[in-house]
């Protein structure tokens, strides 16, 4: 009697330790399990209705940039050699084989930009005493080199598809497999189920075509105004469509927003543009810079910044 009641406790514990792994193997796992699925069928399911913009890696005209049939040379004119459009500010870009220009540069360019809400430093008067000011400022990979890492995709309909859509979908993908037990899990059954055999991710979609107003209503989403350089723009904020985990793997300082450029809201150019008396009107861009297109050269040895940066 006495054995039996010293291993009453131990037994009592291996008891507990038993149904909690049930539970676990129960309950977290078919919910983990399905929470990948329903990421993996998402992406199945638009493969089957849209066809994704751009050129793969294997068909990049980056191949030969640096060899010697592309270097100036005396009497040579001048070529395009890669045409890049990048539909979310400051992350990884699409190559395109040719692209359509519309009046705010080329066509799904710079769409959208994250920003952070900054707290402003305005005069003293005794109208501000007490009260605190913050505005959105647009970040870049200057701030955050992590932007850099966001892979971003651009599906359009595909008419020639039987269940083909109208919609057409940006997806950025950023790394996250999470924390505790809870990434623990996502990392076994991501290598179990052998669909990424390299990083897990969290995907977010975003709607190309400019919200309507009953989505703009349901949605949430608001109006407000973003700084651009030294340039300020009304924007659709939709920050709504943003995971907590994105600033969590940008190490953002300030409250991460996400912004969609309003076509009918662009923000006028006059730094390195015509005026509109010289052009007859005043030339417009989006979330671009001080152009709405770039023409830049990269050099083999200024590539140390973009190559240190993961991209797989």
């Amino acid at each position: 009697m006495e054995q039996a009641s010293s291993d009453w406790p131990q037994q009592t514990s291996y008891f507990i330790l038993i149904t909690l792994l049930v539970i676990i193997c129960g309950v977290l796992v078919p919910l983990t399990t399905t929470r990948l699925s329903i990421s993996l069928r998402q992406n199945d399911r638009i493969r089957l209705t849209h066809q994704k913009l751009g050129l793969e890696k294997a068909q990049t005209n980056l191949r030969s940039q640096f060899s010697l049939e592309h270097q100036p040379m005396p009497g040579k004119s001048v070529a395009l050699q890669s045409l890049w459009i990048y539909p979310i500010k400051s992350c990884q870009g699409i190559e395109v084989s040719r692209s359509k220009v519309v009046p705010s540069g080329l066509e799904f360019d710079r769409l959208y930009t994250f920003a952070q809400l900054k707290k402003v430093t305005i005069p003293f008067s005794s109208q501000t005493i007490g009260k605190d000011q913050y505005k959105w400022e647009f970040i870049t990979q200057r701030q955050y080199p992590l932007l850099a890492s966001l892979k971003v995709e651009l599906w359009q309909t595909d008419l020639t598809k039987p269940e083909a859509k109208r919609n057409a979908y940006i997806l950025f993908r950023f790394p996250w497999q999470g924390t505790g037990l809870k990434g623990t899990l996502l990392r076994v059954i991501a290598k179990v189920t052998g669909r990424w055999n390299k990083r897990l991710e969290r995907e977010v979609k975003l709607p190309v075509d400019f919200p309507s107003d009953k989505d703009i209503q349901m949605k949430g989403y608001t109006y407000e105004n973003c700084t651009i350089w030294k340039d300020n723009v009304t924007a659709l904020n939709m920050e709504r469509e943003l995971p907590p985990e994105l600033s969590l793997y940008l190490g953002t300082r300030y409250r991460l927003g996400l912004f969609r450029i309003d076509p009918d809201r662009l923000r006028e150019v006059h730094r390195c543009a015509p005026t509109k008396d010289d052009a007859g009107y005043q030339p417009v861009t989006g979330f671009q810079d001080a152009a709405s297109t770039h023409t830049t050269r990269a050099e083999a040895g200024n590539t140390n910044t973009v190559t240190s940066i993961p991209y797989t």
